[in-house]
């Protein structure tokens, strides 16, 4: 899900050229503590699948255009004035920033919360004095009701502008114990947030290959004419390194290459537990932690490619001569796919559906087992590569904020908009084959509705939840499990 930028203003020292008219800057930031001083806050950790939706749930909790989002790489905060109608919250306070490390993916919103371990925050403090970036509006809805907001995207070093603070929640694709044993996170309550559609990303050259051979209009990326590979495909792919595109559909690749190369994720991640645990069908690759397979073979591993940079290098079969590449985020597997079709390699990608397909982008997605990612095939039980997202926080005496007014409210008010299909419909771009990325629970709703399979809206009545309350995404999708 992108963010659409409607004016962008002059490059300026945290300046505002084009923000909304009554935008908070940084300076507005007077706390003299964590919990002391005008602004209440909250510090959130851990998956990217849920930025929108935290972006957009602030959005609805603070007055018309007054937000302004600071971010420099994937470590953002929001700074606003509260809307009490909408939000109640502590004493005192009369503005909201929530922070959101993003960095690390889903691991980041696990072990750091259960175990308080600070992590590098940006802060409004510094943001004040040392944020070098342009301003622009940005709208990430269009025409639809949630309110522009001003955006300024800090430059330089990231060190200069954060201070280590203890995130209050994490946020994790899938629940803790994938991350490690359940002994290991003893400190947390889990719950479902929202279901998150994962894909299986090739190359634009293996999505074409594919189509030829399947008979379908070779360039076409609407539904009918998506390709499939199947479960028995996937799994040979995320197994076996060196595996040929001819051993797997009896045809030659047409490219520079027959090899099947691979982007993944690094173990942190919560799309690659995931993949491991509903599209690959491997064990997990992090010892002592929950497997929905046992003693079947392991998900391929390779260099790790902690930025951009790093993976144009390593993803080039000239200069790195490696099969597989673990990328440390969504970037980096986008990086790679990219780089695998400009060089002629066949590649294959781990990712979640709201990263949205370019007409003339350089990767694609395929069906799983003749089954197109998409919202209606979820709610209708034939897509079930989808993932119960996973909302984190600390327990009992534990609990950071405990004593702080306001953060209970919060978590109240986040599960609610994360569970309304009207909010999230408003996070969700059209891929060029249909509608994907989130869906809302129905089981998270008071009275949960009756089970809509047309997906007329983003909601999903298949559950992970066993019995209303333990997450467990080894459960399988209602219909398809049958």
């Amino acid at each position: 899900m992108k963010m659409t930028k409607i004016s962008l203003g002059v490059a300026a020292v945290c300046g505002v050229l084009s923000a909304p008219a009554h935008a908070l800057l940084a300076s507005s930031y007077t706390n003299s503590g964590e919990f002391a001083g005008d602004t209440q806050n909250i510090r959130v950790s851990g998956a990217t699948a849920q930025d929108q939706g935290l972006l957009a749930s602030t959005l609805r909790n603070c007055t018309a255009g007054s937000l302004t989002r600071y971010s420099i790489s994937n470590n953002f905060v929001y700074f606003c004035t509260i809307d009490t109608t909408k939000l109640t919250p502590r004493a005192g306070a009369t503005k909201l920033a929530l922070y959101k490390y993003s960095v690390g993916g889903s691991g980041n919103g696990v072990s750091p919360v259960n175990s308080a371990t600070p992590l590098p925050f940006l802060d409004l403090t510094k943001l004040n004095t040392s944020c070098a970036g342009p301003s622009s509006t940005a709208d990430i809805d269009g025409t639809e009701p949630l309110p522009t907001f001003q955006d300024i995207a800090c430059s330089g070093a990231s060190s200069s502008l954060t201070t280590s603070a203890v995130s209050y929640i994490g946020l994790s694709d899938v629940e803790p114990a994938f991350f490690g044993a359940a002994s290991t996170y003893n400190n947390l309550s889990s719950v479902s947030l929202a279901s998150v559609i994962f894909g299986v990303p090739v190359t634009k050259a293996v999505y074409e290959y594919l189509q030829g051979l399947q008979g379908l209009t070779v360039g076409s990326l609407t539904e009918a004419n998506m390709p499939s590979l199947s479960q028995a495909q996937l799994t040979s792919i995320f197994t076996q390194e060196g595996i040929t595109w001819e051993t797997l559909t009896g045809t030659p690749f047409s490219g520079n290459d027959d090899v099947v190369y691979v982007a993944r994720r690094a173990d942190s991640s919560g799309t690659q537990k995931t993949f491991e645990a509903l599209i690959a069908r491997t064990t997990n690759g992090t010892a002592g932690a929950k497997s929905c397979q046992v003693s079947v073979e392991g998900f391929r591993s390779g260099a790790a490619a902690a930025d951009n940079n790093a993976a144009n290098n390593a993803c080039d079969p000239s200069i790195g001569g490696n099969l597989t590449i673990n990328g440390s985020g969504s970037g980096q597997v986008v990086a790679c796919l990219n780089k695998f079709q400009s060089v002629g390699a066949g590649g294959v990608g781990v990712l979640t559906t709201e990263t949205v397909v370019s007409s003339g982008g350089l990767w694609r997605f395929v069906k799983i087992n003749g089954n197109a990612p998409v919202q209606r095939n979820v709610a209708g039980g034939s897509y079930t590569q989808y993932a119960d997202a996973s909302l984190n926080t600390r327990i009992g005496a534990n609990l950071p904020t405990a004593s702080a007014a306001g953060y209970s409210a919060y978590l109240t008010r986040l599960k609610s908009d994360m569970a309304d299909p009207t909010i999230v419909n408003l996070l969700n771009t059209d891929q060029p084959f249909g509608r994907a990325g989130l869906m809302a629970l129905d089981v998270l709703n008071a009275t949960v509705p009756t089970p809509d399979f047309t997906a007329a809206t983003p909601r999903n009545p298949w559950s992970r939840l066993v019995g209303g309350t333990t997450l467990n995404n080894c459960q399988p999708g209602k219909l398809a499990a049958f």
